[in-house]
């Protein structure tokens, strides 16, 4: 049984109760509620009276049955009665120590303090194409709530030397910060779009099995080491550090230590520590794991007590709790190993070994069409596959019985032989076939053959736990990549290799190519980094192309984790929401009452239809991939997409402070979404009489200067005075010399206007240009045939903004100055005098003598 200290109380799984029913009394039904840390409900069988004895203490206890196939947790409740041995529990995982393996460990204890080693002597450099062009991306939003534990984290990282502020920097990528339940984050740099499309990939090889055969033969026990915290426990050179620079919104920082997330990190700590090894027998390195053996208890002895030796003079640690001393049996690079050789784990078949029977016509298909794709190399398949074909018939009635069952299981035993079966080798292309259902998630790993033929290496399968079940289709496609990625680690760290899906969109999500999406749901982020470690490439494939991973997620084992992780971030939104006026529970109810939401949450949930309604579901459609259900809430990122029905409710409490439209805005992208909420935004601030009465008055823009007129009479502008004196005047004057026209009108008619233009046209020549308002006389067609047959461009000017045509703004009112101020004679004497404003005109505008630049022009004096 497995010691949970965090377990109330003490489960055994049904798997477990079933084998030893006949020694225990029959299950008791019960009321007990079992449920996750995230509140997940786990299925209680009953609970039963078991035996149990530990060193010389003997009681009967009280247990909970669950359903399924899990770990028994020793809870405790158990704990108040039993009274353990804490100081064997402690130590660490090794088989019957003997006193000098402790002396050893003793001698090197500094090597497992928990701390962070620094490898001395040597530093880690990332190697960059020579033709690679910098790359800089801005950093990414972070919501309000995360912002504080991000700003403590980085102060964390700086403060233990991980990172330094630098100001400047050619590259820079964005961060994705992932929240953890206990509300502190972690920071991942995003390199899938910068230094790792640029940078050359360390393909250390990895160890062979001929090479652990022969490093390892005679070897009778077997000590692994874990290394703590590997990548970061290497220096960068300086050269290095700029392409780890991240952009956060603190500005910009550099790793000092190699980061998670470059992909040429799991070949640089290989060639890192088998250089620091090298020459010490029985030892083999595969990344940060260490394999150390011996052909006696002395010769491993001495081979850990030189690997320590090394590890400690250079200033690296171990993870104590992860390593395993002496054992006669481990499991290393996806093989067993033990005193008679290396052997293949069960592990690699049990998926097909354990697969359930089908049950119905789809699973008999999907299992037949696993067989069809190996058919090439299973001999005389059609023949042993007849009882099972004859169910697939039309008409024929499903009846599963001997035949079937005998067919099955001898399908089962050619899944599994050696003529097509193969042994793992890091020469040949690698291939991770993935699919999900409804209920289960498979994955097949792979080698391909010059021919283009492929030959699984190991197939795994499982179930899907209640909580995943209520995943959308692109979470469960994702969880089943991550999934084999997670199963076939072993094989996959440190190589290079293609990942094959039937769901086109995850090409985009997790592609290697593009940085982790901004506004994907918190698991997709979480999952594109696990990703980042790797060497990869995704790409789709059809689901009828598809068939050995879709028989996997047809007919999955019944193994399904306990319980579900539930993001950091949707954990704290779902606290958060706990304490507004619209909570989860109205949300999930007004989602499935809403004829919109409702159809919405099946869509994300089932997957999008070919054909919808572009006008309802558009804003929606277009984010269908960033979308997910979380308690049957509606999702986009970590954004709650809210019904109508508490739309108003959320808008009142973004408004309570009157923060204004802006701060309204970034307060609601941190939390919540809808189509029309910025819309609804700006409607609600307007709408309130006291934000509007107390509203700042925006700040005028400043005018654009109109531009200086290469010659004389090229832009003229042009206006009507009046009524002044109770007569019109209109009003020409020249932008380039600033000559004025002013003439007495008696009509302010269109024609009457082109007629007095044509007069000054006739007398001074055809202007480039003509700037005037927006009056009917100016904006007739008839003024404007005038205006296109003479080749007269005509500007009008913004309406109900006269200082856009300050200039005969400027000359109307030095006319009415200089009439004033002129006391004698007539208005047309007045007007016939050079300067109607006596001198004042010209000593305020200009010294150039008008009259000869008005005669000299090079004009046209066609009118027409």
């Amino acid at each position: 049984m497995e010691l949970d200290t965090g377990a109330t109380k003490t489960i055994i799984s049904e798997e477990t109760y079933n084998k030893l029913c006949k020694n225990l009394t029959p299950l008791r039904k019960t009321t007990v509620v079992l449920s996750t840390y995230t509140g997940e409900r786990i299925p209680v069988a009953g609970e039963v009276m078991v035996p149990v004895r530990y060193e010389n203490q003997q009681h009967n206890l009280l247990a909970l049955v669950v359903k399924g196939q899990g770990p028994n947790l020793f809870g405790r409740d158990w704990l108040r009665v039993i009274k353990m041995n804490w100081a064997l529990i402690f130590q660490i995982n090794e088989c019957r120590p003997c006193s000098e393996l402790k002396e050893v460990l003793e001698t090197h204890k500094e090597v497992f303090t928990e701390e962070l080693g620094t490898l001395e002597g040597t530093t880690a450099k990332i190697y960059a194409n020579q033709d690679a062009q910098p790359k800089f991306v801005k950093a990414r939003p972070v919501p309000f709530a995360m912002k504080i534990p991000l700003e403590q984290e980085l102060e964390r990282l700086q403060r233990e030397g991980i990172i330094s502020p630098v100001e400047f920097s050619d590259w820079a990528s964005p961060i994705v910060t992932v929240a953890k339940p206990d509300g502190s984050v972690r920071v991942c740099g995003d390199y899938k779009a910068t230094i790792n499309q640029a940078s050359k990939l360390d393909n250390y090889p990895i160890p062979k099995t001929e090479d652990l055969l022969t490093t390892l033969s005679g070897s009778q026990k077997f000590t692994k080491l874990d290394m703590s915290q590997a990548y970061q426990q290497l220096r960068l050179d300086e050269e290095s550090k700029k392409y780890t620079t991240i952009n956060t919104h603190k500005g910009l920082y550099q790793y000092n230590r190699l980061p998670f997330g470059i992909s040429s990190a799991p070949g640089i700590f290989q060639r890192t520590l088998e250089n620091l090894l090298q020459g010490i027998p029985s030892v083999i390195v595969r990344v940060d794991d260490i394999l150390v053996g011996g052909k006696d208890d002395a010769d491993h002895l001495s081979n850990l007590n030189a690997v320590l030796t090394r590890l400690s003079g250079a200033g690296l640690r171990l993870k104590k709790i992860k390593c395993c001393f002496m054992a006669s049996d481990v499991t290393y690079c996806g093989y067993g190993i033990n005193k008679n050789g290396i052997h293949p784990v069960v592990e690699k078949v049990e998926a097909i070994a354990k697969a359930p029977e089908p049950e119905n016509i789809n699973q008999l298909r999907s299992f037949l069409g696993m067989l069809n794709y190996y058919h090439r190399f299973l001999p005389n398949v059609a023949t042993i596959l007849e009882p099972l074909h004859r169910l697939l018939r039309q008409g024929t009635k499903w009846e599963w019985g001997e035949e079937q069952k005998a067919a099955f299981d001898y399908a089962k035993e050619l899944l599994q032989s050696a003529d097509l079966l193969i042994h793992f080798d890091p020469t040949k292309p690698l291939i991770l076939a993935t699919d999900a259902s409804n209920y289960g998630v498979g994955a097949v790993l792979s080698h391909v053959f010059p021919d283009g033929t492929e030959k699984p290496i190991a197939y795994a399968s499982r179930s899907l736990n209640a909580a995943e079940r209520n995943y959308s289709t692109i979470e469960k496609e994702a969880l089943a990549t991550i999934f084999g990625v997670k199963k076939f680690h072993k094989f996959l760290y440190g190589q290079s290799f293609t990942i094959k899906t039937d769901h086109k969109p995850l090409e985009g999500l997790l592609s290697d190519k593009k940085g982790v999406p901004t506004q994907a749901a918190p698991r997709i982020q979480r999952w594109a980094l696990t990703l980042a470690a790797y060497e990869y490439k995704i790409q789709y494939k059809a689901g009828k192309n598809n068939g050995n991973a879709d028989a996997l997620s047809r007919l999955p084992l019944p193994k399904m984790p306990l319980s579900t992780p539930q993001p950091g971030e949707t954990i704290l939104l779902m606290e958060h929401l706990e304490e507004t006026p619209v909570n989860n529970n109205q949300i999930r109810e007004w989602t499935k009452r809403d004829p919109v939401m409702s159809k919405i949450l099946r869509f994300t949930m089932q997957g999008w239809p070919e054909s919808y309604d572009s006008t309802t579901f558009k804003s929606y459609h277009s984010k269908k991939f960033e979308l997910s259900v979380e308690d049957g809430c509606l999702l986009w990122g970590t954004r709650v997409i809210i019904p109508p029905p508490g739309r108003s409710k959320i808008l009142t409490e973004l408004h309570e402070a009157h923060p204004g439209v802006s701060r309204m805005k970034a307060l609601a992208r941190s939390y919540v979404w809808w189509s029309t909420l910025d819309e609804d935004i700006e409607r609600e601030v307007k709408n309130f009489n006291q934000c509007q009465l107390h509203h700042t008055t925006p700040a005028a823009a400043p005018l654009h200067p109109w531009e200086w007129p290469g010659h004389p009479w090229t832009r003229l502008h042009i206006d009507y005075a009046g009524p002044f004196r109770g007569e019109m005047f209109l009003v020409v004057v020249d932008a380039y010399s600033k000559w004025l026209e002013v003439h007495q009108m008696t009509s302010t008619t269109s024609t009457a206007t082109i007629e007095k233009l044509r007069e000054i046209f006739a007398t001074h020549g055809l202007p480039t240009t003509v700037v005037s308002d927006n009056g009917t006389n100016f904006t007739s067609n008839e003024f404007e045939e005038f205006m296109k047959r003479n080749g007269i461009k005509h500007i009008k000017v913004s309406p109900y903004h006269p200082a856009s045509n300050g200039q005969a703004e400027r000359a109307v009112r030095i006319f009415k100055e200089g009439i004033e101020k002129m006391k004698e004679g007539s208005m047309r004497t007045k007007l016939s005098r050079p300067n109607p404003g006596d001198r004042d005109y010209e000593l305020i505008q200009t010294s150039i003598n008008y009259v000869p630049l008005g005669i000299s022009i090079d004009v046209v004096n066609h009118l027409t």
